[in-house]
């Protein structure tokens, strides 16, 4: 065949314009990096830099074993060959759990946004070993309480005084950390610090969103916290710690602390969890509007889970007082 009077092999331009078609098409149709564009647009946590790299991170993983395959053509197959590559590096089950959990959001949200009618493929997948390994937890006991309280309570500084709040109310360690002073109301018959949404801060379910009672060192700590805040002249209750990396920085020093008491920040929720279990009579309800969590269910007032007050939860925290 000649064009412009230069003869050509048929099979030769055919070939070239069906290459020509092919990538036309796939240019045409939304690919993984679509999905990752709308997720970051969509998403209110992207403003956010651990959001935005641990999300970053997954993406390109996966981006580097596929490339920018089209949503059209990415299958089941290609999440288990993404498991089986994770696990093979070494990576913890739970920790591809995690990788997982962003791609199954980032799908679902660009397949909600672009009206793609299926199911991500991330979603349900076995993961072996998963549930299996488990970080080893000393058994907390009274006494390992009161020794971690004797601990915090010499030359108490904003960290100490943090983790001071947590053993008396089981909060996430980021709960009082990214508090607005104004979230701690004292001037009330039952001082208590407000668990809410800002700007450092997502509560992802309304059960987190709640009013808890402080009590014992717990409210002590908290009062210290309010004027070192008053005399930083900061929004924030703990202004040294009000960023986006401060729950790391944060909880690296109260653990380096604790290390030879093999005692680390996260052991004051389960903590607490524990000794409301072990009083036998407390509904499930009332503790967890205590503690944040969410069995299904609820609805909510102005101060966590309807039908309990701020009183009924003083009482139940001054039950299992350290």
């Amino acid at each position: 065949m000649a064009i412009n009077g230069v003869e050509f092999d048929e099979e030769l331009l055919a070939g070239l314009v069906a290459k020509h078609m092919s990538q036309r098409g796939h240019l045409k149709q939304p690919t993984l990096t679509t999905a990752f564009e709308i997720y970051m647009h969509e998403k209110s946590a992207a403003s956010r830099k651990k959001f935005r790299d641990n999300a970053t991170r997954d993406f390109n993983y996966f981006l580097a074993q596929f490339g920018d395959l089209t949503l059209q053509e990415l299958r089941h197959s290609h999440a288990t060959k993404y498991r089986d590559a994770q696990i093979a590096r070494g990576l913890n089950p739970t920790s591809v759990r995690k990788h997982f959990a962003t791609l199954n959001s980032m799908l679902n949200l660009s397949f909600k946004h672009l009206d793609i009618d299926r199911l991500s493929p991330f979603r349900g997948l076995h993961i072996p070993g998963e549930g299996e390994v488990k970080r080893y937890m000393r058994k907390i006991t009274p006494e390992l309480l009161q020794s971690v309280k004797s601990r915090l309570l010499n030359r108490r500084t904003p960290y100490k005084l943090l983790a001071l709040v947590q053993l008396n109310t089981g909060f996430r360690l980021s709960e009082p950390l990214f508090a607005r002073r104004d979230d701690l109301v004292l001037d009330h018959e039952i001082p208590h610090l407000w668990i809410r949404r800002n700007s450092l801060s997502d509560r992802k379910t309304k059960s987190s969103v709640r009013a808890v009672p402080l009590v014992g060192v717990s409210l002590q700590a908290a009062r210290e916290l309010h004027d070192l805040s008053v005399l930083a002249s900061s929004e924030w209750l703990v202004p040294r710690y009000a960023k986006e990396n401060g729950n790391a920085s944060c909880s690296a020093i109260i653990n380096k602390h604790l290390r030879d008491l093999e005692f680390r920040s996260h052991m004051f929720r389960h903590a607490l969890i524990d000794r409301l279990k072990a009083c036998n009579d407390v509904p499930t309800r009332l503790a967890e509007s205590i503690t944040g969590h969410s069995s299904g269910g609820s609805d909510f007032n102005t101060y966590g889970t309807v039908g309990y007050t701020l009183e009924q939860k003083r009482d139940v925290l001054m039950r299992v007082l350290v």
